[in-house]
């Protein structure tokens, strides 16, 4: 069955206003914010209400990504996060106590969604201008959510996806496609060095072990542009959705590669700014940081994987899929190099 993108956005409100029920709101107002995996709508309590008023967020979880016992766990980190006074979204709770809602309109498309509820983030995000300032403020707060990683006792079930080289690039999640198809699919021109760096991941992984002090819950995708707010100089994490266990040097990699990827600046600069920060909050010591170079190749790599696996799952999609492949590689050539 198929229905236009007309009538599809308009069961998929239908379904956000079924799941805002469940936190007894019936009185708001509901923005559509993105549709592009998850469903995101901002939602404006007035005053009268169950929850405080103001503004959150309403996510309509993208079917078959996340189960919702990693949803669930996501919930609970952001909880802990803010009773730690980190600035991250606080998540809302439903009129049945619980983090998570099943929204069924009875329809076959959509078909029903897992959906939360969290605080709405203020700040700017940043696609320009981005200053050292901003990486130090990064640093910052990436040092207070390690920390408290590092101490936070998990509830027992707590779940999430491991990073590691098996989360990265092979079965331990899913993009759609085999793992192994979608690393010999990867262009002939560009197998060499995606193969390098991922013996080279292999290795320091199975070097630097799953210890506390590398190894723990990170966010995994904090990038300017996309999951990071500034507001009054500090920066603002959300956007939790692939957060889980990996490397805590995996967590700079991230941002770094993507500034690098989207400015073409591969000097030092916002590296240091970046450490400046972390080192105000938290310690470098033993963490693994001599390996940020071999992990921001880590990242590209990652996406040069998930591109192909995605192509792979949805063809209508493989023209992309190609296009970033080939500008991943341009990057992960010119890092390697530079590492020797």
């Amino acid at each position: 069955m198929s229905v236009s993108y007309q009538a599809f956005l308009y069961r998929v409100r239908k379904l956000a206003e079924i799941t805002l029920r469940e936190y007894g709101l019936e009185q708001t107002k509901l923005k559509l914010i993105a549709y592009t995996g998850n469903g995101l709508y901002q939602v404006t309590v007035p005053a009268g209400n169950p929850i405080a008023p103001g503004k959150y967020t309403l996510r309509l979880h993208q079917p078959n990504y996340m189960k919702p016992k990693f949803i669930v766990s996501e919930m609970e980190w952001l909880s802990a996060l803010h009773q730690e006074g980190i600035t991250v979204p606080k998540p809302v709770r439903n009129l049945d106590d619980g983090w998570l809602t099943v929204a069924d309109g009875g329809y076959e498309v959509p078909q029903k969604r897992y959906c939360t509820l969290i605080g709405w983030t203020e700040g700017r995000v940043l696609n320009k201008n981005i200053r050292p300032q901003h990486f130090t403020a990064l640093g910052r707060v990436i040092g207070r959510m390690h920390d408290q990683s590092k101490r936070w006792k998990r509830p027992k079930g707590f779940a999430r996806p491991h990073w590691d080289w098996d989360g990265l690039y092979g079965e331990g999640f899913s993009y759609g496609a085999p793992a192994a198809d979608a690393r010999e699919a990867i262009p002939k021109v560009h197998q060499t060095v995606f193969n390098e760096t991922l013996k080279r991941v292999r290795e320091t992984s199975e070097q630097l072990g799953k210890g506390k002090d590398v190894y723990g819950l990170i966010h995994a995708d904090l990038g300017f542009g996309d999951n990071i707010a500034i507001l009054k100089g500090e920066a603002r994490p959300f956007d939790f959705d692939d957060c889980g266990f990996g490397y805590w040097v995996f967590d700079f990699g991230v941002a770094l590669s993507q500034y690098m990827m989207d400015s073409n600046d591969t000097s030092k600069v916002m590296r240091d700014a970046l450490l400046k920060g972390y080192e105000e909050t938290a310690t470098l010591e033993g963490i693994g940081i001599e390996y940020l170079d071999l992990f921001i190749a880590a990242r590209i790599a990652q996406f040069m994987f998930f591109y192909q696996a995605s192509g792979l799952a949805h063809h209508e999609h493989m023209e992309e899929a190609k296009t970033e492949v080939n500008n991943h590689a341009k990057f992960l050539k010119r890092l390697l190099k530079g590492m020797g």
